[in-house]
């Protein structure tokens, strides 16, 4: 059965600021993944680690993956290429 990222927090007894530290994420992405804003797929995997060592480290025995919490969304990012000038200088998106 799915949980919600709230649902998580409730079961480990978390704050929103022990998951941002125990993932090393900031509070900002933790608030974001909690009102079902996207997040870059790093934060979201580092959120899911997170939650895997604490059940863990609880004494359960399993594996919390991203897809496995609900309402958790990941950004769909690309970085902007580098364009050329005519002049062969890189200009362009800071990626």
């Amino acid at each position: 059965m799915l949980k919600k990222l709230a649902d998580y927090l409730d079961m480990f007894s978390w704050s929103q600021a022990d998951l941002a530290r125990a993932a090393d994420v900031s509070p900002h992405c933790v608030r974001r993944a909690l009102r079902g804003e996207p997040i870059a797929r790093r934060n979201a995997a580092k959120i899911a680690a997170a939650l895997t060592a604490r059940l863990n480290g609880q004494g359960g025995n399993g594996h919390i993956g991203v897809q496995s919490i609900q309402g958790l969304q990941v950004a769909d990012l690309h970085h902007k290429k580098k364009k050329k000038s005519p002049t062969g200088d890189a200009q362009g998106g800071a990626g």
